[in-house]
């Protein structure tokens, strides 16, 4: 709705100065562009390669830390108003969704399309974030997602961060660089110091303490190119007046330590099951060593890097401490933090709250309350990391009245399938703000682990932070299916709206949310990574062919594309259950006519899961495999890398490890060279007892099953191509897929 009651004007008007907008060419002032803009203006230029003369920027006053924009038109430009350059972005993507239905995502060859004579601004309006902080990254993303990324993808990233209002990124990345500067001062050499570091797909829970060695030595040429990486990412965070979190030290050190050191303490906190040699270690905090490598550390980073003040680190993430003693833990956390506040006086520890929910048994009030207040006050952060499942700042009386950022997870392990809480978070989040009880809840931020789908929910949570409406999830979510096809197409906004309560209600993406496909194969029940998704399968199949009868300008829209791509997938692999269980009836039936008709339905079903994916970049198992190789010089190095990029999505460790499948993938080349072969050795045994109807000896196909899946992660050299470019003529093939399946949905 347009303003033209002079009251409501007026109010308006009272309402943006209080936020430091100040209405302006509407009310006649004169607005000149500043040249402290022009980190802002360049984004813009990134976004919209030659139209950023289109965009008259201005700098406002910051009211009360809150940061806020205002849009207008002046002398027939698009006049935006903010705090400071994230600001002046966040006007800058409300103006692309609102005025030009465009979306810009996180993928870096997304290109923005936008009308060729661009959109007046229709009227006045601001928005003010009503949140201090909005922080996003989790460690484990630098694996699942940003592995090989190159500056490229980060700058995307980064330009989606500032669009999106978020001020703290976690930033972790090429600290390897830094810590063998640091070892070697403690007598450690640099080739030690390289066995002692992962290689590159482990290094985010090598970084967290989780397990050393494990796919190394790290190549010192991956080593610095990703310390200059990082450099690259600090300096355009800053420009945009980000404040990211640097790592610091939380006890993890390398065993080769105590060959100096023979007097010192170390505690064994395992390694994920992949060997006693990838043990980690955590040194004693009473050791005067444990502060010397801590200041050693932050020095050798801010000579390096700078510094925003902010330090992640996380002593104890899924493991245990030598005592659950709370004035050892006490102890712990006091000389983290004192060893920070000696370098940096202004020193803020963010600490993940992840362990406090993985292991809440052990974690209990008196623990944690101890940990927290051996900090001095407001000098830790917490991140509550999967407030969608459990608020632990409600069980903690607000960690003890420790400020706490409230996070949406949303994703483990860059899982692939259809499910993300909107309503739900769209309930949780404004009671949580607008709870009298919630302490000092400063800011919210989402720590997923990877980027797979439902990557509106993300974008549903930032802008949470500055639209307040935006629990209006209806009418949020036709706008965004408004920008997704460029235009307001009734159709596509009825499918996703039709979706909205059946997909997209309360389920929570929890740990190994797959499918049948990508589970290890079995006649009852799934594997342990491949938990499935709660909702009407058939309703999900019934709804999305709406989708085909979408208007030609719909259709032109590669983000329509990529969204009908990845639902028919989602109808695709949950029908591979109704096959799966039709196996199974035959086989205990001793039915080998349907057995085998059922058994050629589900592996015709993986060629084209396999072919639908192979329509879309993201999904290619052949673009993550030559990112990885491009990483390498010599035959020998390429392969390292992809043995590295193989391993993390399937079996993580070594053969048949714990965490097999947890990072699975619907990719194309995963469908035909891994899910589908796995599938094929069981329905093999199966016809071995088929006749008798006996249950299947699971513990020796598993073992089977597991020598496949290792020997697949060393397979660097098969003459099987997987394509790192996708298809063409990506809706003929969903058409032409929809068509074939359509009989069994």
């Amino acid at each position: 709705m347009g303003i033209k009651n002079p009251v409501k004007k007026r109010i308006l008007g009272l309402l943006l100065m209080m936020f430091g907008l100040g209405l302006t060419s509407s009310f006649g002032a004169t607005i000149t562009d500043t040249d402290d803009n022009g980190n802002a203006k360049a984004l813009i230029e990134r976004i919209l390669p030659g139209r950023s003369n289109a965009f008259v920027l201005q700098t406002i006053p910051t009211i009360n830390q809150r940061d806020s924009f205002y849009i207008d038109n002046l002398n027939g430009k698009i006049l935006i108003k903010g705090t400071g350059p994230l600001a002046l972005a966040k006007g800058f993507n409300y103006y692309l969704k609102h005025y030009c239905h465009a979306s810009v995502t996180w993928h870096a060859n997304d290109a923005v399309k936008v009308p060729a004579i661009l959109p007046a601004v229709s009227e006045p309006m601001g928005q003010a974030c009503r949140f201090e902080k909005r922080f996003f990254l989790n460690y484990c993303t630098f694996g699942y997602t940003m592995l090989w990324w190159r500056w490229n993808d980060w700058e995307r990233l980064i330009d989606w961060m500032a669009l999106n209002g978020i001020n703290m990124p976690l930033a972790i990345t090429g600290q390897e660089y830094i810590w063998q500067r640091v070892w070697k001062q403690f007598g450690i050499t640099e080739a030690k110091s390289r066995s002692f570091f992962t290689g590159p797909s482990h290094l985010p829970w090598q970084r967290m303490g989780n397990l050393d060695r494990w796919l190394g030595p790290l190549p010192q040429s991956f080593i610095d190119d990703q310390f200059a990486l990082q450099k690259q990412i600090l300096k355009r965070e800053r420009s945009l007046g980000m404040q990211p979190i640097l790592p610091a030290f939380a006890g993890h050190v390398p065993k080769d330590l105590q060959e100096k050191y023979p007097q010192i303490k170390l505690s064994n906190l395992g390694s994920y099951e992949t060997g006693h040699q990838n043990d980690a270690f955590f040194l004693n905090p009473m050791d005067p060593l444990f502060v010397k490598i801590q200041k050693a550390y932050l020095k050798e980073q801010q000579k390096l890097l700078g510094t925003n003040h902010y330090y992640g680190a996380d002593p104890f993430n899924e493991m245990n401490p030598p005592s659950w003693d709370a004035s050892y833990l006490a102890s712990v956390a006091k000389t983290i933090y004192g060893g920070m506040q000696a370098v940096d006086p202004e020193a803020v520890w963010v600490q993940m709250g992840w362990t406090f929910y993985y292991d809440r048994k052990h974690w209990t009030n008196p623990r944690l309350e101890a940990m927290i207040k051996a900090v001095p006050s407001n000098k830790m952060l917490l991140l509550d990391y999967f407030t969608e499942d459990t608020e632990i700042w409600r069980l903690t009386d607000g960690f003890f009245n420790a400020p706490y950022v409230w996070c949406y997870l949303g994703n483990f392990g860059g899982n692939t399938q259809l499910a993300a809480p909107l309503l739900k978070v769209a309930k949780i989040l404004p009671t949580a703000e607008n709870d009298p009880n919630k302490r000092q809840m400063v800011g919210i931020g989402s720590t997923l682990e990877g980027f797979g789908v439902n990557d509106f929910m993300f974008e549903w949570l930032f802008d949470y932070a500055w639209n307040a409406g935006a629990t209006n999830t209806n009418d949020w979510i036709k706008a965004y299916a408004d920008s997704r096809t460029g235009h307001s197409d009734p159709v596509v906004q009825a499918v996703w709206t039709k979706l909205l309560p059946l997909v997209y209600n309360n389920q929570v993406s929890g740990v190994g949310l797959g499918n049948i496909v990508q589970s290890q194969p079995r006649l009852k029940g799934h594997g342990g990574y491949s938990s499935l998704s709660r909702y009407d399968y058939g309703a999900v199949a019934n709804i999305f062919p709406a989708l085909f009868m979408a208007d030609s300008m719909s259709k032109a829209s590669p983000l329509f594309v990529r969204d009908l791509s990845m639902i028919e997938k989602q109808v695709l692999v949950n029908l591979a259950s109704s096959f799966r269980d039709s196996i199974a009836k035959a086989y205990y039936a001793k039915n080998e006519v349907v057995f085998e008709k059922y058994t050629t339905l589900f592996t015709t079903l993986c060629d084209d899961l396999n072919t639908l994916t192979g329509t879309q970049q993201e999904l290619l198992l052949g673009n993550w495999l030559d990112e990885a190789r491009s990483f390498g010089v010599t035959p020998e190095q390429k392969d390292y890398y992809e043995k590295s990029a193989r391993v993390l999505i399937t079996t993580w460790g070594g053969e048949d490890n714990e965490n097999s499948d947890y990072a699975q993938k619907d990719w194309s080349g995963m469908f035909s060279s891994y899910y589908k072969k796995r599938w094929e050795l069981f329905f093999k045994e199966l016809r071995k007892t088929i006749k008798t109807g006996e249950e299947p000896d699971m513990k020796a196909f598993n073992k089977i099953r597991a020598k496949f899946d290792w020997e697949w992660t060393s397979n660097t050299q098969t003459e099987q191509h997987f394509a790192a470019k996708p298809t063409a003529n990506a809706l003929k093939v969903y058409e032409e897929l929809y068509k074939k399946w359509a009989l069994y949905l």
